[in-house]
């Protein structure tokens, strides 16, 4: 008996009356859905893991996942070029909603890139595994400290929630309804990309407001006594400085970036209830 032969005698055995190949199919639509959370965002994959245990990951959640599509997958079509535009159809979803999850991520890379380049830091760069790219000191310190943050609050279990959820709001076998319209939905993802820098203000600010009065202070000593060099100076004092705001005000980061978790699940819920 060849391979087909065993899985449809397995099919039988089992009481499943779904075809292989539709399940098979569904499958392949469910990994083009959540793959792309896996491989993009910093706290479930990261350039850091091999290619495989990401694949792997997304995997064994494609299978816990499955059960809910069943009857979805009885309706995948077999033809390749209705099913290729369906999968070009749920790797724009999973890309959508993976860049909404990242939003917090790359404000806090923004705002480190900021406070390094206040204080004087920014010649000093570190590979960080998540980027898989050299950032600055400040940029990885935020990114590693909201990435721990979001694991420690269990928040990529309210993401594979999500994604679940959007798996019933957004079937596999059908395109995305667009209840409110095509403009709704792109506006959403425009005013998500414009909320980053707000995010990124938000986290940095302490730190900016530190190094911007410690640059003021500094321009009216340099206006007292033109013979100080205000410049070598500042080479040492603003990254004491930055350091010492840093450790004063981490709770209040941490409280802010608490929040901005939950404004970002606000939005990726909006933004699932726009496709749908």
């Amino acid at each position: 008996m060849d391979l087909t032969g065993i899985l449809a005698e397995v099919r039988n055995q089992l009481g499943l009356q779904t075809d292989l190949t539709q399940v098979m199919l569904g499958f392949a639509l469910l990994m083009g859905r959540i793959l792309p959370v896996i491989m993009l965002t910093p706290f479930l994959g990261g350039e850091s893991v091999p290619s495989e245990v990401k694949l792997g990951l997304g995997v064994v959640l494609g299978l816990v996942l499955y059960p809910l599509l069943i009857v979805q997958a009885q309706n995948v079509p077999v033809s390749p070029l209705i099913f290729i535009g369906l999968m070009f159809k749920e790797l724009f979803i999973g890309l959508a909603l993976t860049m909404v999850v990242n939003i917090i991520f790359d404000a806090a890379n923004v705002a480190g890139g900021l406070i390094d380049v206040m204080s004087g830091t920014n010649q000093a760069q570190l590979f960080v595994p998540q980027l898989g790219q050299q950032v600055t000191l400040f940029a990885n310190l935020n990114l590693q400290l909201t990435t721990v943050t979001f694991l420690t609050l269990n928040g990529h279990h309210l993401v594979i929630s999500a994604f679940a959820d959007s798996l019933s709001m957004i079937p596999l076998d059908q395109l995305p309804r667009f209840s409110s319209g095509f403009w709704p939905f792109f506006d959403t993802i425009i005013r998500i990309a414009g909320d980053m820098l707000r995010i990124a203000l938000a986290i940095a600010s302490p730190v900016l407001l530190a190094t911007f009065l410690t640059d003021l202070a500094l321009g009216m000593i340099n206006r007292v006594a033109p013979q100080v060099q205000v410049f070598f100076v500042a080479m040492q004092i603003k990254p004491a400085v930055t350091i010492i705001i840093m450790l004063t005000a981490m709770h209040l980061i941490l409280n802010r970036s608490v929040e901005e978790f939950s404004v970002m699940f606000r939005w990726l819920r909006l933004a699932m209830h726009l496709l749908a």
